[in-house]
Parts: structure tokens; C-alpha cells; sequence
């Protein structure tokens, strides 16, 4: 089994609060606070795992080399024969050379080019949506945007696109343990990983590849090496598409929950450098990953809990970027804030596509906020995944007619 898995599974059984209940999945913050109420910012479990509640613990395991994921990570079915491991699950020096391998997506040169493709889409996609009166954020925005980015970024032919973005949110909803999905859904994530393996290898052999593919596909020499594109690629598409959706999704439910720094905001303009600052709030308050696993590669501690070798440390980064000793009033959504957060982790494993999605979500909520969205009567729900954290609908009025301020 992977970390993954190991640790949501130890949540399940040891863990002071049901993570299969409903009412977490809409709103886990509560059941958080309480956990780090009773046990403080580390809690080990009755098997001598770990769970990490606090903001300082948490950063300090996250930079921390004596915590990796270990040799028992999950292999991606490759299509090549030879199962490979991504490099988001593996460690130095392994980690760093795959890592290397695809930095070269996310330069600055490289975001500086997607700039205005991403603000001309999100633009678009926006005006589109508003001139009923009515959207969904998630539907009309931030599917179709995260989908357009990770596709021009990673070279996803024209016509895989669709198959594409359909197997990155089954691949995300995979992270928790089958214990939480229903058979039909299992089955279909087993598909959609398959499915996503055999379209990057086919994308990999075509003259016309573009974008990361077309340079993963130069140094890809042997089935080993393919493997590894083959199954990095995988990941990147569900990281980067289904992460980015949770955060646009995410930050315009906040928002419209807090009307008050909704309206200060709109009132501010629609500055790059003002939403920007917002969308940094908006990734502490409701993250859109929420658990980062990790094992202790040698005895450790934190803080002074010793952790003996190959025990599991569960991250939750939700519950740390609430912690009251660094963030007043932890609970309320303060867009004066300049938080520190740990939404993309730290260290060796800190998001690659980090940039990359704070730019997404910066235009996504520039373009809504010029419409001046409202909330509807809809009821808002959030998708059924635990690592992930994302809503799943979200119906806002918009102003057909858009706010000329730049």
C-alpha cells in the first residue's frame, strides 16, 4: 500500500475524529481545532504513527530531510512494462533528478509566456458565463481553465484533452483509501489511470508533441525511461489540473461566505498585485490539498516526539494554517493578512506548479470580481475526497456587464 494510503487509513481507525463523516468532508476545520484542543500539536496514535496538527510542527517535518516518502510508494502503471514511481513520491537523489527533468516547464520565462494566454482564457470564459445572469465558478471557470493551462503546458494533443481532464479528477479522488469509494468509482479510477497512460505514451510518439512532452519525449530513451515520462506526466495532469480547480473553486466560496472582504476587495480595483495578495489568504483559509504523508526515513522527532524509523507522519496542512499561535482569529477570512502558509508545502517536495497555479487563480477571481459576483440560494457542496479538498458546484449571480476598472 502506498503512504497515502497507509495514512488515511491509520486517520480511519485511530484518529479523535470520523473522517467518513459527511459533516467533515463539508467542513473538516472544527473537527481540527478540537483534535489540537485535546492533543496538542502532535498526536500519535494508538499504532505509533504520527499526526501533525500544528503550524511549526508541521513546517518543521516538511523541511525536514529525515521525513521523505519512503521506499514503499505507489508505482504508476506505465503501459511500457515497467511500472515507474513519479517523482512526487520519491526522494533525493531520485526526487531531484526527475524534478529537474520537468523545472524547465516552470520558469519564470516560461509563466511569463502563459501570462496573458491564461488572462485572455479566464477573461473569456467569465464573459461567457455572466451573460445569463448566472454561472458556476467550478463548471464554467475553473474546469475549463485549469484544463486549457496543464494542457498547453505539459503539450496534450487537441483531441485527448477531454479524456484527459476526465481521468485527472478520478486520479485525485484516488489519493484517499478504497475504504471511502464506492466499487463503481474504484473501478473507474483504475480505468482512467490506464486510460491516462496509454494517451501520454501515444502523445509521447507523435511527431506533433508539444510543451513538456515534447521534451520529456527527447531524453525518454528505453522503456524505463519512458515509464518514468509516462507516469510524471500522469501526475502532473491530476496535480496540476484538479488542484487549481479546488483553489479557484475554494477561494470564491471564502469569499462569498465573508461579504465584508468581499466587498473591500471589489471596492480595491482588480489589480494583478491586489488579488494576488488575496489569493494567499484564500490558501490558508480553505487549502486545496489538505493532508501532505510522510514516513521518517531514520529515528527523529518533533518537537521532541521521537518518531521511530518508518513510522507515518500525516501533515495536515489544513489544520496547521489555522493554527491560532500564528494566525489571529484562525477561523475568519482576513484579506489584510500576508500569511505564511504551507498550502504548497516546504522543502524538497514544495509544488513545483505553486506559480503556476497562484497566477491561474489570480485571473480566474480578477475577471469574476469585475463582474460583481452574488451568492444564490444553491446549496454548496464539496466533493467527497479527503486529501483533496474542493467544492463541487458553486452557482453565483454575475453582472452581465463587466467593471471597466483594470
Amino acid at each position: 500500500m502506498d503512504t497515502a494510503g497507509t495514512l488515511i487509513d491509520c486517520l480511519m481507525r485511530q484518529f479523535p475524529f470520523d473522517v467518513s463523516a459527511e459533516e467533515f468532508v463539508q467542513d473538516p476545520y472544527p473537527w481540527y481545532e478540537e483534535a489540537r484542543r485535546r492533543h496538542g500539536p502532535v498526536h500519535r496514535t494508538r499504532s505509533g504513527d504520527l499526526v501533525v496538527l500544528g503550524y511549526f510542527e508541521a513546517q518543521a517535518v516538511l523541511r525536514d530531510p529525515r521525513f521523505g516518502h519512503g521506499a514503499q510508494t505507489a508505482q504508476e502503471p506505465t503501459g511500457y512494462g515497467v511500472p515507474a514511481r513519479t517523482f512526487l513520491l520519491t526522494d533525493p537523489p531520485g526526487h531531484t533528478r526527475q524534478r529537474e527533468r520537468v523545472r524547465r516547464a516552470f520558469t519564470a520565462r516560461e509563466l511569463l509566456s502563459l501570462r496573458r494566454t491564461i488572462g485572455e482564457t479566464a477573461a473569456d470564459l467569465v464573459a461567457a458565463a455572466a451573460r445569463s445572469g448566472t454561472a458556476d465558478v467550478v463548471a464554467d471557470v475553473a474546469r475549463p481553465l485549469s484544463a486549457r493551462v496543464v494542457a498547453d503546458l505539459i503539450g496534450v494533443p487537441e483531441d485527448l484533452r477531454d479524456r484527459f481532464t476526465r481521468a485527472a479528477s478520478l486520479l485525485v479522488r484516488g489519493m484517499d483509501p478504497p475504504e471511502l469509494i464506492d466499487p463503481g468509482t474504484q473501478e473507474s479510477i483504475a480505468r482512467a489511470r490506464l486510460c491516462l497512460a496509454r494517451d501520454i505514451g501515444a502523445a509521447l510518439r507523435r511527431p506533433d508533441s508539444s510543451g513538456l512532452l515534447r521534451g520529456l519525449a527527447q531524453d525518454a530513451d528505453g522503456p524505463a525511461a519512458r515509464a518514468e515520462t509516462v507516469a510524471t506526466c500522469a501526475q502532473l495532469v491530476a496535480a496540476g489540473y484538479e488542484t487549481t480547480v479546488g483553489l479557484i473553486g475554494n477561494g470564491m466560496h471564502a469569499l462569498l461566505g465573508h461579504p465584508g472582504e468581499l466587498a473591500r476587495l471589489t471596492a480595491g480595483g482588480h489589480s494583478e498585485q491586489v488579488t494576488g495578495r488575496a489569493v494567499e489568504e484564500l490558501l490558508r483559509f480553505d487549502p486545496p490539498i489538505q493532508l501532505a504523508p510522510r514516513s521518517a526515513l531514520v529515528d527523529a522527532d518533533i518537537a521532541g516526539t521521537p518518531v521511530p524509523r518508518g513510522a507515518v507522519v500525516s501533515v495536515l496542512l489544513g489544520a496547521a494554517n489555522r493554527d491560532p499561535r500564528v494566525f489571529p482569529e484562525p477561523h475568519r477570512l482576513r484579506l489584510d493578512r500576508q500569511p505564511r502558509h504551507l498550502a504548497f508545502g516546504l522543502g524538497s517536495h514544495y509544488c513545483l506548479g505553486a506559480a503556476l497555479a497562484r497566477l491561474e487563480a489570480t485571473a480566474a477571481l480578477r475577471q469574476l470580481l469585475r463582474h460583481r459576483p452574488r451568492p444564490t440560494a444553491d446549496r454548496v457542496t464539496y466533493s467527497p475526497a479527503r486529501v483533496a479538498r474542493s467544492v463541487r458546484s458553486l452557482r453565483v449571480r454575475l453582472t452581465p456587464e463587466a467593471d471597466a476598472r483594470p
